[in-house]
Parts: structure tokens; sequence; C-alpha cells
């Protein structure tokens, strides 16, 4: 079959087919992302969903500033005022579903996308596992995969 396209409408469609590729790929990535669960340690950026203030709202803090927070009472509860939620927070937006016992807070922003999984004893925070993706690596990563899988659409191609 006898291909009558231009150059340039031959080399914007490859464009086209390798950006749908590059943001499949990137969002495959992201979801499947594994999650630390052997020994997870607290990181202090890490964030908690809790109910804070007079008024009693949701809240976002990081594990560091918690003690602080404590001190100064400006923490009402570890526990969010409803079981799900999000909230948008100056750098990033702050979701939270809760389920059998144990908090899914997930972080994201345009750079990064953290989600946290913990459970509440005797007023302390017990991490249970945590996701920590990097966007930029994922898109890395994404980019990689979507070259090899121009060259194997390509490959077909002059194979038939």
């Amino acid at each position: 079959m006898q291909d009558n396209r231009s150059f340039f409408s031959t080399i914007f469609t490859a464009l086209m087919i390798f950006s749908l590729l590059v943001g499949v790929c990137t969002v495959a990535f992201i979801y499947s992302w594994p999650w630390e669960k052997s020994d997870p340690v607290w990181k202090p950026a890490f964030r908690l969903a809790a109910t804070c203030g007079d008024k009693k709202d949701a809240c976002g803090i990081a594990y560091s500033e918690l003690a602080d927070a404590k001190a100064k009472g400006s923490l009402v509860s570890l526990e969010p005022p409803e079981p799900n939620g999000e909230i948008e927070e100056p750098d990033n937006w702050l979701k939270w579903t809760f389920d059998n016992g144990v908090y899914e807070v997930k972080t994201s922003s345009w750079h990064f996308q953290t989600v946290v999984r913990y459970r509440i004893e005797k007023e302390t925070p017990v991490l249970v596992a945590y996701q920590d993706v990097e966007v930029s690596r994922a898109f890395t990563y994404g980019i990689g995969a979507a070259i090899f899988m121009m060259v194997g659409l390509y490959l077909r191609k002059l194979r038939q």
C-alpha cells in the first residue's frame, strides 16, 4: 500500500502517537508505583488529615509539626471531621479516605504525589504504608516506555 502523505504529515502523526503513549505510560507508572510496607518510617513532610482550630475544620498538618500543633492547642483531633474529603492547601491538595480503621491521605501537586496509610492508636498516628511518587521520574520512565513502543510499532510497520 502506497503512503501518499507528506513528510511533515507523517512526522506529525508519529509525534501525536508518541505524545499519547507518553501520557498513557506515565499515568500507568504513577498508578503502579510500589508501596513501602516493610518497616515504614515517618518522613517529616508526610501530611496527616486532622481537625484544627476553633471551627473544628479539616486541615492538613505535617508529621514534623504535630508536636508543636498539640502544644499550641491548634490541633483539636488527629481524626478529620468527615471520613472522606479533600482540602486545598497553599502548595498542594490533600485528599483523605477512611476505611477499616485505616486513613489513606493523598498529598499531590504538579511534581509529586505522596499517599500515606496510617491508623490512630492512643492519639498517635501509626504508619502502615506509604507511596512516594516523583512525577518527573514517572514521566521519564513514561518517555522511555513510549520510545520502546514506537520502535516496536515502526518495526512492525517495516515488516509488512
